[in-house]
């Protein structure tokens, strides 16, 4: 504990001092040569946007290079079987932590997850915080997937295991978040604290959140991460129907700036969406059906893609494929879209429509609710 505490003060004022010690972060790692040839895959935060990069493990040597502007949750994939990236980030070799300006020496003996990593105080200090709290989000859920596929699917108690199962991991969770909120009320000056109100945040109320949040220090609540906290609970209070739509801008799929105060005077659904979400895909055709009656009666639809810089394509052919005849923006920062932080969109599709004044008179309308509340608008 006394450790953890020394790690956590190092770090209070990271964000604003340690980028000055070194100009980038460089990852050195070494492997077993027999791992020759395999790939190494790296998934960060550049500029605000999401950055990828990989390398080949060569003479049983690899290494990454790069700068970041404030250190954050990152992810290396190591394809051990050369089935491509999309497989390994999702059942294979993975390690997820902290990434900032620091040189990391990586020591692969068979696994990434468990490799050696030396040289980085932000990576130690990142340890410690998850023993504190019981462990990362993803290896617990990574031993739940285990436990899982464990279970015979033809046993006679095989639904109560899966019960059982899901209890005890939900049990963990729940343990895990009562102390990240004891983590970030005595480590205010963490940057880790910050992490730990978000994941709790997905399960509590962002009333309970909210006063650990303000007892944070001001140079914490200035990472990137932290103003997305805060910006959800601005959103809870002021995204509501009666309320004005709060105005963004972004650009649409030429490039050209569109804001939500360019509908003045005409009804305009804002809808989030994104062309990887299968039941925004499966709502479109609703949505198109819906557009097409009421186009003429004065109604526009603004959808806003949650796609990143790497799915650019695949948003415009999304748009193309489920004929959208509608105006599309994105930022194409993915989650971290500065329209979706603005309204507190957690999960999509989710929608907003907004009068011709410019306030919010519907939340979340889809299916044959959207029908029912444009037809008490605009009549059948």
């Amino acid at each position: 504990m006394k450790n953890l505490k020394i790690a956590a003060l190092a770090l209070a004022f990271l964000p604003l001092t340690s980028f000055a010690q070194q100009a980038g972060f460089l990852i050195k790692g070494t492997a077993p040569k027999a791992f020759n040839g395999k790939k190494v895959y790296l998934d960060y935060t550049k500029d605000g946007f999401p950055a990828s990069d990989s390398s080949a493990i060569v003479d049983g040597k690899f290494s990454f290079n790069g700068t970041v502007e404030e250190p954050a949750y990152s992810r290396m994939v190591f394809d051990q079987d050369g089935k491509g990236k999309l497989i390994a980030q999702n059942i294979g070799d993975r390690l997820y932590f902290y990434l900032g300006n620091e040189t990391y020496n990586m020591t692969i003996k068979d696994s990434l997850r468990t490799a050696a990593i030396i040289g980085s105080p932000l990576h130690n200090a990142y340890v410690a915080y998850l023993n504190e709290i019981g462990g990362g989000f993803m290896d617990i859920i990574d031993a739940g997937n285990k436990a899982f596929s464990a279970v015979k699917q033809d046993a006679p108690d095989a639904n109560d295991q899966y019960k059982a199962i899901h209890e005890k991991f939900e049990a963990r969770f729940e343990a895990r978040r009562v102390k990240e909120l004891a983590f970030a009320a005595k480590n205010p000056n963490s940057i880790f604290a910050v992490d730990a109100l978000i994941d709790a945040a997905n399960k509590r109320k962002l009333s309970e959140i909210e006063p650990l949040f303000l007892k944070l220090s001001k140079e914490v609540r200035q990472m990137t991460n932290a103003r997305q906290l805060e910006a959800r609970f601005l959103a809870e209070r002021s995204v509501k129907i009666g309320n004005k739509a709060p105005n963004f801008s972004q650009p649409d799929t030429e490039g050209k700036l569109v804001r939500v105060s360019d509908f003045k005077g005409q009804y305009v659904l804002i809808d989030f969406w994104a062309s990887w979400c299968s039941p925004c895909r499966a709502e479109n055709p609703n949505l198109l059906k819906a557009y097409n009656k009421y186009k003429s009666k004065g109604l526009e639809v603004l959808a806003v893609s949650l796609d990143d810089t790497k799915g650019k394509n695949a948003w415009l052919k999304a748009i193309k494929e489920d004929g959208l005849p509608w105006i599309h923006v994105a930022d194409l920062k993915g989650w971290s879209n500065e329209a979706a932080v603005l309204y507190g969109v957690r999960a999509v599709p989710q929608n907003y429509l907004v009068d011709p004044q410019g306030n919010i008179v519907a939340i979340n309308i889809k299916g044959e609710l959207l029908h029912q509340e444009l037809a008490k608008i605009f009549g059948n």
